[in-house]
């Protein structure tokens, strides 16, 4: 499971503050960030993500320039995530919480074919994510007023078909989606009545208890009930074998962006970099070595970035 930081610091800075030049001025750069939270403002409808249209204006500015790679890192299957983000054709892909990878045919300096990666599911996977969804299916059963209001499973995948459930809590809105990825199930509970979300976290982990290889995953407003182990760490170290680039940034929101963060420390300290950013979008606790505030904050240090890594490249490779 993702280790959860306690750390408070650093302190928040402004997009202008935010120390860009080892990567503007980087031989060659791959830039990673997540998506939602990040480039996307988080949404009680997680299939209504959109990227902030200031940060999708400069992803294609960087995507564009020689010498710089960009790649989302994403906790979504890379079927919605290409959906969702709209992101350029030469941007990489690193999916279901780094299960998945989609990166182009120059993936390689060494002329290697295209990485496509969607692993099967293993027996024993495909077992947990069948108990998974069992377990899933009673949810409306525990929770509070359920017997006075019953509901439906409401779920999403990657056709983003919508449903919702009603605990009929009237202390508030209870509605709840469970979205159906490739090799996880997510519980999103974002403006649900805290009595039934808190339900919903609890009836959700349970399972974990007759199976418990299965990894718990815990965002914002969402638990996640994986049966891949894979991180946005392991994602990272993909992209920097697959891409070769001398610095590298990320950019990521939440807890599991934590592993991210970790990878990228731990390619600088072995010199497999000789450069790395690390920034946290949000006030949580975490080991980024920058923080912002938010998406449109985001936006603001993407902008710089095309700015700064367009001049060095005109100004050094003409």
């Amino acid at each position: 499971m993702t280790s959860k930081p306690t750390v408070l610091s650093p302190a928040p800075s402004a997009p202008a503050e935010v120390a860009l030049r080892d990567l503007a001025t980087a031989d060659s750069l791959l830039l990673a960030l997540d998506f939602d939270g990040v480039l996307a403002p988080l949404q009680d409808d997680p299939s209504t993500s959109q990227m902030v249209p200031e940060s999708a204006s400069a992803i294609a500015g960087l995507a564009g320039l020689p010498r710089t790679r960009v790649a989302l890192v994403s906790g979504r299957d890379i079927a919605t995530l290409r959906r969702l983000s709209e992101a350029p054709d030469s941007a990489w892909l690193i999916g279901s919480h780094g299960a998945e990878a989609e990166l182009g045919s120059d993936a390689a300096r060494k002329g290697t074919s295209s990485l496509l990666r969607s692993p099967e599911l293993t027996p024993a996977e495909a077992e947990m994510l069948a108990a998974i969804d069992t377990h899933l299916d009673a949810f409306e059963h525990t929770l509070p007023g359920a017997d006075e209001h019953p509901g439906s499973a409401a779920t999403m995948g990657s056709a983003a078909a919508m449903g919702a459930v009603d605990s009929g809590d009237a202390d508030g809105p209870s509605d709840f989606l469970i979205e159906r990825k490739p090799y996880s199930r997510t519980v999103h509970t974002r403006g649900i009545a805290p009595e039934a979300a808190a339900a919903l976290h609890e009836h959700a982990t349970e399972v974990v208890a007759e199976f418990p290889d299965i990894r718990v995953i815990e965002g914002h407003d969402i638990t996640e009930l994986a049966v891949k182990q894979a991180t946005k760490g392991d994602g990272i170290r993909l992209l920097a074998r697959a891409g070769e680039p001398t610095a590298m940034g990320y950019l990521g929101d939440d807890v599991t962006d934590e592993d991210a963060f970790a990878a990228i420390d731990e390619l600088t300290d072995s010199r497999a970099l000789n450069a790395g950013l690390t920034v946290k979008v949000g006030s949580a606790p975490t080991r980024a070595s920058w923080r912002i505030a938010d998406p449109a904050a985001v936006a603001e240090l993407l902008g710089r970035l095309v700015a700064e890594r367009a001049e060095f490249l005109r100004t050094v490779h003409g």
